[in-house]
């Protein structure tokens, strides 16, 4: 992901990190990110965790949006699911605090709202559907502020497909509590996936499971078959790309065309 530009300002770390015996006026910001930065491009989810609890008490947007990134990475390994959400938890205090920081971040306001999504799990109808709205809203000012970010993209994509496939009796209740709900469509949602792909083709194996379910949606079955089928092949790192992995298999097989199918799991041994 591209660094905003006060990176280019070399800013000394002195304040003191709680329990921590760092020697902290040797590190900048740029040297922090920077080390964050090639530990996620390896994927090094504990090791980077680690690494960036270290400064967590440190009032910098930058360290603390990648504080909330990677916490949000440990957490979908979390198996528990009580577990799992607190640590959810945990990652959104840190977006909170960054968007709190710095509101001109697209970072910021991009991982408030994934993580203000991921808090909303077990709560009732009413709530889910006004805290909707907000993540919406700063999904649209994560675009605003950098039009090229594909994760904002895909993330409004799949908030637009969840909305236009949630069950009319939802709909209807939520209706009751607000004046007028976001009319989306699958078209919609296509669209927004589409715009995320061309900026970056293959950026992402959920981005590729969703254009396919899309066009079933829409009954564009050789467009959904040749989606799915990139899904399947995409050489998988995340929790979030092996989940989107075996979904694509299980449509392909259901639509009785496992033969396309080249094998089980693509695993990136990076």
């Amino acid at each position: 992901m591209q660094s905003s530009s006060f990176l280019k300002y070399d800013t000394c770390v002195t304040q003191p990190v709680e329990k921590n015996c760092i020697q902290q006026s040797h590190y900048t910001m740029l040297d922090v990110t920077e080390k964050a930065d090639e530990l996620y491009q390896t994927y090094k989810i504990n090791d980077l965790y680690n690494y960036l609890t270290a400064y967590k008490e440190i009032e910098n947007d930058e360290i603390l949006w990648r504080l909330a990134r990677v916490t949000h990475d440990k957490a979908k390994y979390e198996k528990d699911k009580h577990k799992r959400h607190n640590i959810m938890l945990e990652a959104f205090s840190y977006a909170e605090k960054a968007l709190e920081l710095n509101p001109n971040s697209a970072h910021c306001h991009r991982w408030y709202a994934a993580l203000l999504y991921f808090t909303t799990e077990g709560i009732g109808v009413k709530h889910k559907i006004q805290s909707a709205f907000k993540v919406r809203e700063h999904f649209d000012k994560a675009l605003e502020l950098d039009p090229d970010d594909v994760i904002s993209l895909h993330s409004i994509g799949y908030w637009c497909f969840a909305l236009a496939e949630r069950p009319w009796y939802q709909r209807k209740i939520a209706a009751t509590f607000f004046a007028a709900l976001p009319e989306t469509t699958y078209d919609e949602a296509l669209e927004w996936f589409m715009k995320a792909e061309k900026i970056q083709e293959n950026f992402m194996c959920t981005n590729l499971l969703m254009i396919g379910k899309t066009h079933l949606k829409l009954h564009n079955k050789e467009k959904a078959i040749e989606y799915l089928q990139k899904a399947t092949e995409f050489k998988v790192r995340t929790p979030d790309d092996e989940e989107s992995h075996k979904e694509a298999v299980e449509i392909l097989k259901h639509m009785g065309h496992g033969h396309l199918l080249k094998s089980c799991l693509h695993i990136d041994p990076s």
